[in-house]
C-alpha cells in the first residue's frame, strides 16, 4: 500500500510539472521578439516548443510513461468481485437458500519474479537517458539552426547592398549614355549594352531584395513565431572564433565521450541488452503474497471469510512464445549496435572534416581581411579623385567595397557555425563562438 502511494505522490508530481510546462511553454508562445533581434535573444528560442525539438520531448515524455510502467508492474493489485447468483441447491446442501451471491475482495502482491521485473525497470530507466540526450541533442541542432538562418538575413542584406549599389552605378551610366546618344556621341549598340547591363542588375538586386524577405521569414519559422517576422538584426561579435583549435586527435577524444547522440544510441543498446534479459526470466517462477476476504448470502462449509497465502508460479512449459520474444529483443540490440557503430564511424569523419574546414576558413579570414583593407584604401583614393573631379571609377570600387564587406562577413559566419557544429559533435559547449561571446558580454 505505502509503495502505492508513492506511485500516486510520483504521478501527481508528473501531472504538476505537465501544467506548468504547459503554462509555462503557453506564456512562451505568446512572448514577442525584441526589436532589434540579438544573437543571444534569438538563441533563447530554442525550445521544446518547436516541432524539431518537440519530437526529442515526446520521446522523453514515452521513457517516462514506460519507466512508470515497468515500476508499476508489481505494484498491489487490489479488487473486488461482485456476484449476483441465483441456484437450484442439492438436496443435501446445509443451506437450502437460492440467493448464493458473493462479494470477495482481493489483494495480490508479487515479492520476487527472479531478475524479470527488475531488469524491465533497469531497461526502461536506461531507455529514459537515451531519450534525454537525444533531447538535448535534438536542441543543441535547433540552435544551430537559429544561428544559421540568423546569419542568413545579415549577409541578405549585405548582398542587397551591394547589388544595390551596382544597380544604381548601372543606371547612372545607362542615364549619361542616353543623353549622350541624344547628341550622337555614343552609338545605339553601346546604349543598348548599358541598357542590358542596368536591366541585369536590376534583376539581381531584385533577387536579393526578395531573399531579404525570403531569410527572414526562414528566421521567424526556425524561431517558432511565423507571424512574427524580424526586421532589425544586430550584427554579432564572435570572439569565440579566435580561440585556439585544438589536436584532431584530443577532438576525438572528446566526440567519443561527449556526443549526445552517441552516448543516446549506447543507452539505447544498454537497455536493449537489458529487454533481452527480462524475456529471459519470463522462464522463471514468480513467487506472490495473495489474500481475500469474502462474504457469502450462502453460508457453506468449504467458503471462508478470509484467506491468506503465498504463492510460487512456476511455469512449465510455454511453447515458443519466451523464446520469440528473446529473439526479437536479440534483433533490435543488433540493430542498435549497427548504428552505434555507424555513427561512431561518421562521427570521426564529421570531427574531422569540421577541423579542417576551421582551418580553411581561418585562412580565408585573413584574405577577406586583406581584401576588405585593400577595397577601403581603393575606395578612399577613388573618392578623392572624383573630388578633384578627375575622370575615376568611384561606383565600381563602392560596389567591389560592398562586396568585401559581404566576403568577410560570411567567412566570419562560416566559421562561428563551423565551432558551433565542432561544439556539437564533442558535445563541448565552450566550443561555441556564441558561447564564448556570451561569457564576453558581447551581444
Amino acid at each position: 500500500m505505502m509503495r502505492s502511494g508513492r506511485n500516486a505522490g510520483r504521478a501527481w508530481g508528473r501531472a504538476l510539472v505537465g501544467t506548468v510546462l504547459c503554462l509555462a511553454t503557453g506564456a512562451m508562445a505568446e512572448t514577442r521578439l525584441p526589436s532589434p533581434l540579438t544573437l543571444s535573444d534569438a538563441l533563447v528560442f530554442a525550445d521544446d516548443e518547436h516541432p524539431a525539438v518537440a519530437q526529442g520531448r515526446a520521446g522523453v515524455l514515452r521513457g517516462e510513461a514506460e519507466r512508470l510502467a515497468a515500476e508499476s508492474a508489481n505494484d498491489l493489485a487490489v479488487g473486488i468481485r461482485l456476484n449476483a447468483r441465483w441456484v437450484d441447491p442439492n438436496e443435501r446442501a446445509p443451506d437450502q437458500g437460492n440467493n448464493d451471491s458473493q462479494a470477495i475482495l482481493r489483494l495480490s502482491k508479487p515479492l520476487y519474479d527472479f531478475g524479470r521485473s527488475s531488469n524491465a525497470r533497469a531497461a526502461a530507466e536506461t531507455a529514459l537517458r537515451g531519450q534525454q540526450e537525444q533531447h538535448l541533442s535534438l536542441v543543441a541542432r535547433q540552435r544551430m539552426e537559429i544561428m544559421r538562418r540568423y546569419f542568413d538575413v545579415l549577409m541578405a542584406d549585405l548582398a542587397y547592398a551591394r547589388d544595390n549599389e551596382d544597380m544604381a552605378i548601372a543606371f547612372i551610366a545607362f542615364d549619361r549614355a542616353q543623353n549622350r546618344n541624344e547628341l550622337g556621341q555614343v552609338s545605339d549598340i553601346d546604349l543598348y549594352a548599358l541598357q542590358e547591363r542596368f536591366q541585369e542588375s536590376r534583376l539581381r538586386r531584385l533577387a536579393t531584395l526578395q531573399e531579404t524577405r525570403s531569410a527572414r521569414n526562414r528566421l521567424a519559422l526556425a524561431l517558432n513565431r511565423p507571424d512574427q517576422v524580424p526586421s532589425d538584426l544586430i550584427n554579432p561579435a564572435l570572439p569565440g572564433n579566435d580561440r585556439a583549435l585544438p589536436e584532431i586527435e584530443e577532438l576525438y577524444a572528446l566526440a567519443e565521450a561527449g556526443n549526445r547522440r552517441l552516448a543516446s544510441l549506447r543507452l539505447e543498446a544498454e537497455a536493449a541488452s537489458q529487454r533481452i534479459a527480462a524475456r529471459r526470466a519470463d522462464r522463471r517462477p514468480v513467487l506472490s503474497l495473495e489474500a481475500e476476504a469474502a462474504h457469502y448470502e450462502r453460508v457453506l462449509g468449504s467458503r471462508d471469510p478470509l484467506a491468506a497465502g503465498l504463492v510460487l508460479d512456476i511455469p512449465l512449459y510455454s511453447g515458443g512464445r519466451v523464446d520469440a520474444g528473446v529473439a526479437r529483443e536479440q534483433a533490435n540490440l543488433y540493430d542498435v549496435q549497427a548504428r552505434l557503430r555507424q555513427h561512431e564511424l561518421d562521427l570521426r569523419q564529421a570531427v574531422l572534416e569540421t577541423w579542417l574546414e576551421i582551418q580553411r576558413l581561418r585562412t580565408q579570414r585573413d584574405h577577406a581581411r586583406a581584401t576588405a583593407d585593400y577595397r577601403d584604401l581603393y575606395l578612399d583614393r577613388s573618392r578623392a579623385l572624383y573630388e578633384l573631379e578627375v575622370a575615376t571609377d568611384l561606383g565600381d570600387a563602392m560596389t567591389q567595397q560592398s562586396a568585401a564587406m559581404l566576403f568577410t562577413a560570411q567567412t566570419e559566419f562560416e566559421l562561428a557555425l563551423a565551432w558551433e557544429r565542432l561544439a556539437l559533435l564533442t558535445g563541448q559547449p565552450d566550443f561555441s563562438a556564441v558561447h564564448a561571446s556570451h561569457a564576453q558580454g558581447t551581444p
